[in-house]
């Protein structure tokens, strides 16, 4: 199922469609990818070598880190109906974006949902959380929501690409990948309105923001990008990591591929390290601290060490979907969309 070669896209396309319907559109980009390769423009500042210079072996149960089954260690499990997926954390909830086009506010005390926000419209992917506000999508509209209430305060009609999950603020701005990816809009917050348009030169297909900055990963183009947000260029790139799925931004940043995560260089974008376990096609990546989660629906949640990519610990369960992954309010949220679950699980 995981794969870099080049009939990786068109498996992701598979996987997609018997999945999670609001992700498929991701598929036209995937087979697009097939076609041609997008490269960066000349004179950018850096292009990183991605031969990683440190490797974490794969390792098993059975090679000495313990995996426990989740209903030994959970703290909640909480049926989502809708197809929960997409995270993003709040000062008083979890928020779970649902393939249905709905949003929860899961309660950190109670882990119940405690606001249903109905957003209608077409099915579409991405959540996000900054500035005051909470960010979720109609079609390729994005829409702030206020958290307090879950009323709908604006709509933008962006023309926000399908696979962006994770809606980031950074700088004092909302970041929306448009039409095919290639295009980075940085918009006002408040009105709506376009402030400036980054050329990425490859097609990007999610966002990450942290203190380490504003990061694009590009599953079809396979490169991963760091952005310049107050010039509005692309800073660094690399390339050849594997078909990168998801990026994670703290003061780290790590890339999820289906094969593997990858610490990355937050000035240069080089390869610190490779870990030898992947997120899959549609699974997903957190950094906390010296704690790296890793996301997947082969073997649902694995805990790296960030300074040396090496296995924790596991934890397996009964779901056969992927989803999203956080950390937030002592402990470790991740989803099941087609299983329809959201669990919270201990951090240590």
């Amino acid at each position: 199922m995981a794969g870099s070669d080049d009939t990786a896209p068109l498996r992701w396309c598979a996987v997609r469609m018997s999945v999670a319907p609001a992700r498929t559109a991701g598929c036209l980009l995937a087979v697009a990818g097939l076609l041609a390769a997008c490269s960066g423009p000349a004179g950018e500042a850096a292009s990183a070598s991605t031969t990683p210079p440190v490797v974490a072996a794969a390792s098993t149960a059975a090679e000495g880190f313990p995996v426990h089954a989740a209903e030994d260690v959970q703290q909640a499990r909480l049926r989502l109906p809708g197809g929960p997926d997409w995270l993003a954390v709040t000062d008083d909830g979890v928020w779970v974006k649902r393939d249905d086009g709905g949003l929860d506010r899961i309660d950190p005390g109670t882990a119940e949902s405690a606001l249903d926000v109905e957003l209608s419209g077409g099915l579409c992917q991405g959540v996000g959380a900054g500035l005051g506000s909470v960010w979720a999508c109609r079609d390729t509209d994005v829409v702030r929501v206020d958290p307090a209430t879950g009323e709908v305060t604006g709509t933008f009609p962006l023309g926000k690409t399908a696979t962006q999950g994770h809606l980031v603020t950074a700088s004092g701005r909302l970041w929306v990948l448009a039409g095919d990816g290639g295009t980075l809009l940085c918009v006002d917050p408040g009105t709506g309105s376009v402030v400036t348009k980054v050329a990425l030169g490859a097609r990007g297909t999610d966002l990450g923001a942290g203190a380490a900055g504003l990061w694009v990963v590009s599953t079809v183009d396979d490169q991963v990008l760091r952005i310049d947000p107050d010039a509005g260029v692309v800073a660094a790139r690399a390339t050849g990591l594997g078909s990168p799925v998801a990026v994670a931004v703290t003061d780290q940043v790590w890339v999820g591929t289906p094969r593997s995560a990858v610490r990355l260089d937050p000035d240069t974008a080089a390869v610190l390290l490779t870990a030898a376990f992947g997120v899959g096609l549609d699974g997903s990546i957190a950094v906390d601290g010296d704690a790296v989660f890793v996301r997947s629906g082969e073997r649902f949640l694995v805990q790296l060490d960030a300074a040396t990519g090496t296995p924790v610990s596991g934890v397996s369960a009964d779901v056969e979907s992927a989803g999203d992954v956080v950390v937030a309010f002592g402990s470790v949220w991740t989803s099941a969309f087609d299983d329809e679950v959201l669990f919270r699980l201990p951090r240590d």
